[in-house]
C-alpha cells in the first residue's frame, strides 16, 4: 500500500489537510503535529481519539525532528504547508518522498513579492535543490490546494504546477468542523454563553502592537468584553499583564470562535494586522486592519468580499 505524509505545525493547517480529498485514496496516512503552538502535544492525542481518518498520528517537537522522521520513513506523497526549504528539496533528491503538495495557508500563497533574495552559499544551495522564488514555486513540488484557484491563476499567469481546489468552500467547512474541533481545542465552551454582547477582540501576529493594545482600552465601552487571541505561535504573554484584557490562551482556531460568537448574535470588532481569518468574515463583523498596507493582502480581501464567499 502507498505511503503519504501529512504535516502542520498549527490548527489551521490541520483544518486545511481535513479539506483535502485525502480520505478518498487507499493509502497508508501518518499525519504529523509538529510542537510549534500552544498544548501541540494535547492536541496531537485528542486527533487520535477523536479522529479515526488516520493510520498514524505522530507529535514531533520541531523541524529537525520532523527532517530526520521523514528521512527514515519514505513516502509516496507529502502534503506540508510550505515548499520554501532546501532541506525538502535535498530529502526529495533522496528519494525520500516522490511528490509533494502544499496546502494554503492565508492570503500569504498568493503574495507576489519574492520569499528572500539569499546570497552567497544559500543562494547556491538553494538553486540545487531547487527552492523556488516565491511560495509554490520550488522544483521538487507538484501542486498546491487553493481556497481561490481563479484569483492564483491571475496573479501567477502561466503557473505550471497542479492547482487543487478545497472539497469545500472555507466558511462552508468550518461550520461542519466546528464540533470535531471543540474535542480538539479547549477553551471553546468559555463563549457559548456569550449572547447578543458588545465584543472586541485582538488577533496577534507573532510580536504584540502596543498601538492596537492601547486603542482598544481607549475607545473601548464599559459594557464591552475585550479579547487579546494571540498568535498560536506566541509564546510570551508577558507584555498583557499590564493591561486589563481578557487573553485566549488556546490552540482554539479563531474562525471557529468567531462562528459561535457569531451565531448567538453578538456585534464583534477585531482589530488585526492583515490577518487571513477575518477576510472570510468581513461583512459580519466591523474590521479594524492596522498593519501595514500589503497590495496582495487587499487583492484577496477585495476578491473574497466581491464573490461574496
Amino acid at each position: 500500500m502507498k505511503k503519504e505524509c501529512y504535516i502542520f505545525s498549527k490548527p489551521l493547517q490541520y483544518f486545511n489537510i481535513r479539506n483535502t480529498d485525502y480520505r478518498k485514496r487507499d493509502t497508508h496516512k501518518t499525519l504529523i503535529v509538529l510542537g510549534y503552538f500552544i498544548d501541540a502535544k494535547t492536541f496531537a492525542e485528542k486527533i487520535r481519539e477523536h479522529d479515526d481518518t488516520w493510520d498514524k498520528v505522530v507529535f514531533l517537537k520541531n523541524k529537525y525532528q520532523e527532517y530526520l522522521y521523514l528521512f527514515f520513513h519514505r513516502f509516496e506523497n507529502l502534503f506540508v504547508e510550505y515548499d520554501s526549504t532546501f532541506v525538502m528539496g535535498l530529502l526529495h533528491k533522496l528519494g525520500v518522498y516522490k511528490r509533494m503538495y502544499i496546502f494554503e495557508e492565508g492570503y500569504g500563497s498568493y503574495r507576489r513579492d519574492r520569499i528572500e533574495n539569499p546570497k552567497g552559499l544559500k543562494k547556491w544551495i538553494n538553486k540545487w535543490t531547487g527552492v523556488g522564488s516565491h511560495v509554490g514555486f520550488s522544483r521538487f513540488l507538484d501542486g498546491q490546494y487553493l481556497y481561490l484557484p481563479e484569483l492564483y491563476k491571475a496573479q501567477f499567469p502561466g503557473y505550471d504546477k497542479e492547482i487543487r481546489t478545497f472539497e469545500k468552500l472555507f466558511n462552508e467547512r468550518v461550520r461542519e468542523e466546528l464540533p470535531l474541533f471543540q474535542h480538539l481545542s479547549g477553551c471553546y465552551e468559555d463563549f457559548l454563553s456569550l449572547s447578543h454582547q458588545k465584543i472586541t477582540i485582538y488577533l496577534t501576529t507573532h510580536d504584540f502592537n502596543r498601538e492596537i493594545l492601547e486603542t482598544i482600552i481607549k475607545e473601548s465601552n464599559q459594557d464591552e468584553l475585550l479579547y487579546v487571541k494571540p498568535h498560536p505561535h506566541q509564546r510570551d504573554l508577558s507584555l498583557l499583564e499590564q493591561y486589563n484584557l481578557n487573553v485566549i490562551r488556546s490552540n482554539i482556531m479563531v474562525e471557529f470562535l468567531l462562528v459561535l460568537l457569531l451565531e448567538n448574535g453578538n456585534k464583534l470588532t477585531v482589530y488585526h494586522e492583515n490577518s487571513t481569518a477575518v477576510i472570510w468574515f468581513q461583512h459580519q463583523i466591523k474590521d479594524i486592519n492596522m498593519g501595514k498596507e500589503l497590495k496582495d493582502y487587499d487583492i484577496v480581501a477585495s476578491y473574497v468580499k466581491e464573490h461574496k464567499l
